[in-house]
C-alpha cells in the first residue's frame, strides 16, 4: 500500500469502509488536504472505519517526527478519546490492512477513537486533528526550510567542510544551487571546491560539469584542485617510488581531456608541481619550461628536483633542445618574443619581457591574458599600470569582448578583499569590517592557511565582541584550518572557537556540527582540566541556544562527546553540563529516540548520578534494543580517527545488548590488526567525517566485496541510526 502516493486510493480501498467521495464536502476536503500533505512529506492524518469501529492513522516523514507526533497526540487526543495509553500508536500485526502499512520506511501511528460509536468523540477527535495539523504545517520542519542569505549558507558550508560532514555540506550546496544568485559556471566551481574540501576525488572526476569546467578559463584555484585530484588518482603512487620512469609511465594513463590542466606558473605544492611537470612533458614543452619547474621543486624536495632534472637530461640525451630563454637578438621583435613565450606557457617570463617595452594596446592585451592565467599579485600591479599607460581600456570598450572580460577580471583581482589573506581577515573581525569578514568562499579558499602559533595568537587576542563575530562568520576559516583544531595541540584553539559560538548565540546547522567536531577533537587531544572545564561552560550556552525538538539528538551527541574524557577530569563542570542539557531537553524529550535516552543514562552512570524519572524508559511500552537485535551474533567494527563517537556508540550497544561483540579502531595507517578486522568483521562502520582517504582505501581493499556502512555525519547518534537501519 503506497500511502505517500495516494493517486490510486488504496488507503480508502479494501479494508476501509470510508469512501471520501460519499462524505460531506468539508470532510472530503480535509482528507484531500491531508493526502496532499503526505505527498509533500508533512505530518497528516487519515481515517479508517471497519466493522463499525473508527481508527485514525497518523503519518510522519521521519522517525524523529513520528516520536514527536505521538507526544502531540497524547496531549491533543489522549486517553479521553483514544486507546493511545495502551496501544502507543502501534499497528496491529494480525490486520492485513496494517501489515501493508508496516512495510513503509516510517509506518504510521494508529489509534482507535473511544468510546466506540460515540458521535461526540468522533467529532472532537476530527476537530483536534484538523487544528493540530494546521499548527504543525505552519512551523519550519528544519533549519533548511527557514530563509537564509547566501552568506549564511556559505558560512554553514565552511563549517560542514571543516567538520567533514558530507550530509550538511551537500544540503548547503543544494540550497545554493536552488536559491543563490550564482551562474552555472560559478556553481560548478563551488561544487568542485566542496568535493575537494571533503577529500572526495571520485566525486570530482564524476562531477556532471567537469567537461564544461575543463573547457572554461578557470580560476587558478580550480585548476590547482583539479591537479591535486589528478595527482592523487594517477601519479601519487609512482611519485612515492621516486623513479622518473615510473612517473612517466603513470602519466601515460592520464586521459587526453585532463592533459590540458596546466597553469603556467610554478606551483608551491608537490602534487601540483609534479602534475605541471608531467603534463608539460607530455605536451612537448620546451626544456626551459621543464627546467623552471624542476628548479621550483628544489624548495619542496631536493630529491624531487633531482628526479625531475634526471628526466629532462635523460629525455634530451645528446640532442639538446634549442635555447629557449628570452632572446636578446635585435632581429627578434618583442611581439614575436611574447608570442613564443606564451605558446610555451612561460607566462611569467612573457610578462617580465613585455613590461620593459613601450606600452601598446597589443602588448597590453597579451599581458592581460598572461596575468589571468598566473593570478600572481606581485605581477598584477605592474600589468595594470602597463594597461593603463597603453590606453587599452578606452579602446576595448568598443569591441573586444575577451579583452573587456580580462579587464574586469583584473579590476576584481586587485580589490583589497581578494588579497586580504587570513591575517587581514582577522583584522576585519577586529574592526567589524563586514566586507572583509564575509570574504567570498571562492576567494578565501585560495588563501594560504596560517600556522598553529599564528592562529593560537590571533584567537587568544580576541575580545568578546570579536569572538562573537568569529562565531558569526568563521565557517570558511574553520574549513581552511580544520587540521590545526584536530591536531594534538588543538585543544586550546577549540576552546576559543567554542567561546565564539557561545557569545555569538548563532544557531545554525554549521555551528551545531562544528560544536560536536570540536569536542571530539578535544577528547582526542586530552586538554588540561582547566581548559576542559572552560569549554564545558561555553557549551552550556551553545546547548541553551541550539536545542529544539529538531536538534535534540545533537544535544545528546554534544553531551556524550564533551564528557568522553577520563571521568575524574573536570567532574563538576561535566555534571553542570549534564543537568543543563537535561533542562533544555526536558520540553522536547519526546523527540529523543530510545538509544539516545540510553546514551543519557550512560553519561548519568559515569557521573554517579541518576536520570530523572521523565527521561526513564518504560520497559513495558518500549524495547530500546529492538532496532539492534539483528546485530546480536555479529562482529561489529566501528572505525574513526576521533574515538569519542565510536566509543560512545559501542558503549550504548553493549548496554542494550550485553555480550555483543563490538570493537573500535582508530589507527591512522594500515596494520595487520586493521586488515584482519576489515576482512573478518560482519559489519564494518566507517565514520567518513573522521577518516583519512588512505585508511579508507586500505579498509576497502581488505574488505573486498563485503559492504561497508559509511556514516557521513559526526556523533554517536549518526552511527547508531545507520546500524539501526540494518
Amino acid at each position: 500500500m503506497k500511502v505517500p502516493d495516494m493517486q490510486d486510493d488504496e488507503f480508502f480501498g479494501s479494508g476501509n469502509d470510508i469512501k471520501p467521495a460519499r462524505l460531506q464536502p468539508e470532510h472530503e476536503t480535509s482528507i484531500e488536504n491531508w493526502r496532499d500533505a503526505i505527498r509533500r512529506g508533512q505530518i497528516a492524518f487519515l481515517p479508517r472505519s471497519t466493522k463499525g469501529n473508527l481508527y485514525w492513522y497518523a503519518f510522519a516523514p521521519t522517525k524523529r517526527e513520528q516520536r514527536e507526533l505521538l507526544t502531540l497526540l497524547d496531549a491533543w487526543v489522549g486517553p479521553t478519546f483514544s486507546d493511545l495509553p495502551r496501544s502507543r500508536g502501534r499497528l496491529y500485526p494480525q490486520d492485513p490492512f496494517d501489515t501493508a502499512l508496516a512495510a513503509q520506511a516510517v509506518p504510521p501511528l494508529r489509534f482507535e477513537v473511544l468510546p466506540r460509536g460515540n458521535g461526540t468523540a468522533r467529532d472532537e477527535v476530527r476537530q483536534a486533528l484538523l487544528v493540530l495539523s494546521k499548527l504543525v504545517w505552519k512551523r519550519p520542519r528544519s533549519e533548511f526550510d527557514a530563509p537564509r542569505t547566501t552568506v549564511e549558507v556559505l558560512d554553514d558550508l565552511g563549517h560542514a567542510i571543516g567538520a567533514q560532514d558530507r550530509r550538511i555540506a551537500l544540503e548547503c550546496l543544494r540550497d545554493l544551487e536552488a536559491f543563490a544568485d550564482l551562474d552555472h559556471s560559478n556553481l560548478a566551481f563551488l561544487r568542485l571546491r566542496v568535493h575537494a574540501g571533503l577529500g572526495d576525488t571520485t566525486a570530482i572526476f564524476a562531477d556532471q560539469d567537469l567537461e564544461h569546467v575543463l573547457q572554461l578559463r578557470r580560476p587558478l584555484g580550480i585548476t590547482r584542485l583539479l591537479q591535486n585530484a589528478l595527482y592523487e588518482h594517477y601519479l601519487e603512487v609512482a611519485d612515492a617510488i621516486g623513479d622518473g620512469a615510473s612517473l612517466l609511465e603513470a602519466a601515460d594513463q592520464i586521459p587526453a581531456a585532463l592533459r590540458m590542466l596546466t597553469a603556467g606558473g610554478t606551483p608551491e605544492s608537490r602534487p601540483a608541481l609534479v602534475v605541471e611537470f608531467v603534463l608539460s612533458k607530455l605536451k612537448g614543452a620546451a626544456t626551459a619550461t621543464l627546467q623552471r619547474l624542476a628548479d621550483g621543486a628544489q624548495s619542496i624536495s631536493p630529491a624531487l628536483a633531482d628526479s625531475l632534472r634526471l628526466i629532462i637530461s635523460t629525455e634530451a640525451g645528446t640532442a639538446q633542445a634549442p635555447e629557449t630563454e628570452p632572446s636578446t637578438s635585435k632581429n627578434v621583435e618583442p611581439p614575436d618574443e611574447l608570442h613564443r613565450l606564451i605558446e610555451e606557457g612561460e607566462f611569467a617570463a612573457a610578462i617580465n619581457a613585455g613590461l620593459v617595452g613601450t606600452p601598446s594596446t597589443g602588448t597590453a592585451a597579451l599581458l592581460l591574458g598572461c596575468i589571468r592565467e598566473l593570478e600572481d599579485p606581485r605581477l598584477a600591479a605592474g600589468v595594470a599600470a602597463f594597461v593603463k599607460a597603453s590606453g587599452l581600456e578606452g579602446e576595448a570598450l568598443g569591441n573586444d569582448i575577451v579583452v573587456r572580460a580580462d579587464l574586469a577580471w583584473l579590476a576584481d583581482f586587485l580589490t583589497p578583499q581578494r588579497n586580504l589573506g587570513w591575517l587581514g581577515w582577522f583584522e576585519a573581525l577586529r574592526s567589524n569590517d563586514r566586507v572583509g569578514m564575509n570574504a567570498d568562499f571562492s576567494i578565501s579558499a585560495d588563501w594560504t592557511p596560517l600556522d598553529h602559533p599564528t592562529v593560537a595568537d590571533r584567537l587568544a587576542s580576541l575580545d568578546e565582541e570579536t569572538l562573537a563575530r568569529l562565531g558569526d562568520h568563521g565557517g570558511a576559516f574553520m574549513a581552511a584550518h580544520s587540521s590545526l583544531f584536530a591536531g594534538p595541540e588543538g585543544a586550546e584553539l577549540c576552546e576559543r572557537v567554542l567561546a565564539g559560538f557561545a557569545v555569538s548565540e548563532k544557531n545554525t546547522a554549521g555551528i551545531r556540527l562544528q560544536t560536536v567536531a570540536l569536542h571530539e577533537y578535544m577528547a582526542t587531544a586530552g586538554p588540561s582540566p582547566e581548559l576542559l572545564a572552560s569549554s564545558l561552560i561555553w557549551t552550556e550556552d551553545i546547548l541553551r541556544v541550539g536545542t529544539s525538538a529538531v536538534t535534540a539528538s545533537w544535544t545528546v551527541d554534544v553531551l556524550q562527546a564533551a564528557t568522553a574524557s577520563p571521568q575524574a577530569v573536570a567532574l563538576d563542570a561535566k555534571a553542570r553540563l549534564f543537568f543543563g542539557a537535561l533542562d533544555v531537553l526536558r520540553p522536547v524529550h519526546s523527540s529523543l529516540g530510545l538509544a539516545e535516552l540510553e546514551g543519557l543514562r550512560l553519561v548519568a552512570d559515569e557521573l554517579a548520578t541518576g536520570l530523572p524519572d521523565d527521561f526513564q524508559i518504560d520497559p513495558s511500552n518500549a524495547d530500546p534494543a529492538a532496532p539492534y537485535r539483528h546485530l546480536r551474533n555479529s562482529v561489529i567494527v566501528l572505525y574513526s580517527l576521533t574515538e569519542s563517537a565510536t566509543t560512545r556508540a559501542a558503549q550504548v550497544l553493549r548496554r542494550l545488548l550485553p555480550g555483543i561483540d563490538v570493537r573500535t579502531n582508530s589507527e591512522h595507517d594500515g596494520s595487520q590488526q586493521l586488515a584482519a578486522l576489515s576482512s573478518n568483521a560482519d559489519v564494518f562502520v566507517v565514520v567518513a567525517a573522521s577518516a583519512k582517504h588512505a585508511a579508507t582505501d586500505f579498509i576497502k581493499h581488505h574488505r573486498g566485496n563485503r559492504p561497508i556502512v559509511q556514516v557521513n555525519s559526526r556523533g554517536s547518534s549518526a552511527i547508531l541510526r545507520e546500524l539501526a537501519e540494518g
